[in-house]
């Protein structure tokens, strides 16, 4: 009965599927730990950044929030798919699959920067666009009480002359989320290549305990 308790030998080894190192109690590595922590910053900054205000709009300084923007709209999908990839990369049980993942995790964290610093950058023209003229007007004519059809035309007047749109900290917290994003699936790919190797696997694997790592 004794011999159903000994410990295990000392060149055991363990290689588990990568399901197991989601509740492994083993130290993870520096990249992966790397890949998370800026992943998850970079996920959460997208979304909070996507509903925040992204410009004012002078003369009443109307704020345009990201979601009334189709741009922030998909920066906000963006954010959670990050999220959500991010978990899902780790439950893959190949190298490739997490690579793959990796991959187009990087790739969606360039696109959600690219789409704000590009609004950014044709501020004045994309934040009064017909579109978001007609919304401002809209939401001008309910506060003041006042027609639409007057509130608008008035806006046309002020549009014609020199103004400048002010950029609000929302739209540079997606820019800067998407460069993390980014950052994040980089390590995640290097991680994701290290993974791959035998070495990596007893890591994965190991528990500190009677285990070699």
């Amino acid at each position: 009965m004794r011999r159903c308790f000994h410990p295990p030998e000392a060149d055991a080894t363990l290689q588990p599927d990568m399901a197991r190192e989601i509740v492994s109690m083993a130290r993870p590595s520096t990249l992966r730990l790397a890949g998370f922590l800026t992943l998850t910053t970079g996920g959460l900054m997208l979304s909070l950044g996507s509903l925040m205000t992204w410009a004012k709009v002078p003369p009443f300084d109307t704020p345009t929030r990201g979601t009334d923007l189709w741009e922030g709209i998909v920066t906000l999908a963006i954010g959670v798919a990050v999220l959500v990839g991010m978990v899902t990369m780790r439950l893959m049980g190949t190298a490739s699959a997490r690579r793959a993942m990796a991959v187009a995790i990087l790739a969606l964290g360039l696109s959600a920067a690219a789409i704000a610093a590009a609004d950014a950058v044709r501020g004045n023209a994309r934040f009064t666009s017909p579109g978001q003229r007609d919304r401002i007007a809209r939401e001008l004519a309910a506060e003041l009480h006042l027609p639409y059809e007057e509130v608008r035309s008035r806006l046309a007047v002020v549009y014609e002359q020199r103004f400048h749109v002010s950029l609000q900290p929302g739209l540079f917290l997606v820019v800067a989320g998407g460069l993390l994003v980014a950052a994040g699936g980089a390590l995640s790919v290097a991680w994701a290549a290290r993974s791959s190797t035998p070495h990596a696997d007893r890591e994965i694997g190991g528990s500190g305990d009677g285990v070699r790592s």
